[in-house]
């Protein structure tokens, strides 16, 4: 036996404007269910003898939006097998329950959407003195809560319900705009009226026919930003009356600052400052930014291909969260290179050591063969092995000729690197730290030098 649900919008609840399918859908398609009776529709329905029920109890019977969202598909879905339905909501476009009927629309359920003016469309109307543009996001509360907001767009957030949600509204644009922004609060057909961010819970009237325009804002015009805001203040740099030295930067001029700023971020680290990392990580993305810029202007790549890259790459990795078979159990080692190697094409081992980056600084460069080498079982080797080639290596200095033989010395750094990897240590940071402590015991050796006073601990 099929499922029926026929959905309607009924906008404000005003008569009115709603279009003669609307009518007779309401009339004729089946039993008529209210997302709310807090509606001036339900005056109309009653002048016009129409039966409805509404679904307001649902509301003290649950804890928050995401439950009585889903209460509410349930029941409907219920009450479909008894006999055809007709859903009113004010806006089927943004309404959350609208969404999970069609999530959770069962194998005989059908869904029948009659077009006609919702509240949104109202908003609109209302709002459009006030807009620059025609460029507009429309959202639910709840939906705007949980996703993600680009504020040189203007959105109109619909559904605020009632304070507590206004609430957390006005949390979550508060990340990009300041208290004092400017908003336009709609309310049905009311006069927009403009108001201040930090007033946005505070209006005496708040239900679900209320909502709110946020007028998109430029980067210039605000003090938070995404990253949308970098990737136009980059193409600002190198537009033809941007920066002159921007313009004329390409990959291999870029190199030096790129391992610069990935050196700062691994200071800040060994800081524990999180302030400082941040602000290190914003140079460092600042970086990618710059060669994604570059390399569209020459049809290389874009910054959607870098995006696009490492979000294909993260998803084929880590097939444990992301594939049909879920477990929270991670890849061994072995199966995570071959993982990376199905990504190059390299069929084995040896022919993925070729996708190790020659450019990586010594000690890197060192650990990622080794690491790749290691899951050959013929070039496994304990620290035991390892230490034993260091102290024979070590009787060839007693000859004063290897110390100018670069083949032995380079043999020598290689055996270290090698005990680094075999002890689980990072030798590029061993070494980078050693070197500061003898920077920083030289600095202390010439204060004591010329000021006898400075402390000798």
């Amino acid at each position: 036996m099929s499922q029926s649900i026929i959905i309607v919008n009924i906008a404000s609840g005003d008569p009115d404007i709603l279009n003669m399918k609307t009518v007779r859908a309401i009339r004729e398609g089946g039993r008529l269910i209210l997302r709310t009776s807090r509606t001036p529709l339900v005056s109309w329905l009653e002048q016009e003898k129409i039966a409805y029920s509404s679904l307001d109890d649902l509301y003290n019977q649950v804890e928050d939006f995401d439950q009585l969202a889903s209460s509410i598909a349930d029941y409907l879905w219920s009450e479909a097998k008894l006999s055809p339905v007709v859903y009113a909501v004010a806006d089927l476009m943004t309404d959350s329950t609208v969404s999970l009927l069609f999530h959770s629309r069962p194998a005989a359920g059908q869904i029948t959407v009659i077009p006609g003016v919702g509240l949104s469309d109202l908003y609109h109307s209302s709002a459009r003195s006030v807009l620059s543009d025609s460029d507009l996001r429309t959202v639910s509360a709840t939906d705007f809560i949980s996703g993600s907001y680009e504020p040189n767009t203007s959105v109109l957030i619909t559904e605020l319900d009632n304070p507590i949600l206004a609430g957390e509204v006005k949390l979550r644009l508060s990340s990009c705009l300041d208290d004092e922004s400017k908003i336009v609060y709609l309310h049905q057909q009311d006069i927009p009226d403009m108001m201040m961010l930090y007033e946005l819970d505070r209006l005496p009237q708040i239900d679900h026919l209320s909502a709110v325009l946020i007028p998109g804002s430029g980067y210039l015009e605000r003090n938070h930003f995404v990253l949308q805001d970098l990737i136009r203040i980059m193409d600002k740099l190198r537009a033809p009356d941007g920066c002159p030295w921007d313009k004329v930067q390409t990959h291999l001029s870029l190199r030096p600052y790129m391992i610069e700023e990935a050196w700062e971020c691994v200071a800040a680290i060994d800081q524990d400052d999180p302030d400082h990392l941040a602000d290190e990580l914003g140079d460092l993305l600042f970086q990618i930014v710059f060669h994604s810029s570059i390399g569209s202007d020459f049809d290389e790549f874009t910054m959607a291909d870098v995006i696009n890259s490492i979000c294909r790459k993260m998803i084929h990795r880590h097939p444990h969260v992301f594939g049909d078979n879920a477990s929270s159990a991670a890849p061994s080692v072995a199966e995570w290179e071959k993982l990376k190697r199905s990504e190059t094409g390299s069929k084995s081992v040896l022919e993925s050591l070729d996708d190790v980056s020659p450019a990586l600084p010594a000690l890197k460069y060192a650990a990622k063969i080794l690491k790749k080498s290691s899951l050959l079982t013929s070039s496994g080797r304990s620290t035991e092995e390892i230490l034993a080639d260091i102290r024979r290596l070590n009787n060839g200095f007693d000859n004063d000729n290897s110390f100018s033989d670069e083949t032995f010395m380079g043999h020598a750094l290689l055996l270290y690197a090698e005990l680094c990897f075999s002890l689980n240590l990072d030798g590029e940071l061993l070494l980078h730290n050693a070197v500061t402590k003898l920077k920083k015991s030289m600095q202390s050796s010439e204060n004591r030098l010329y000021n006898p006073s400075f402390p000798t601990d």
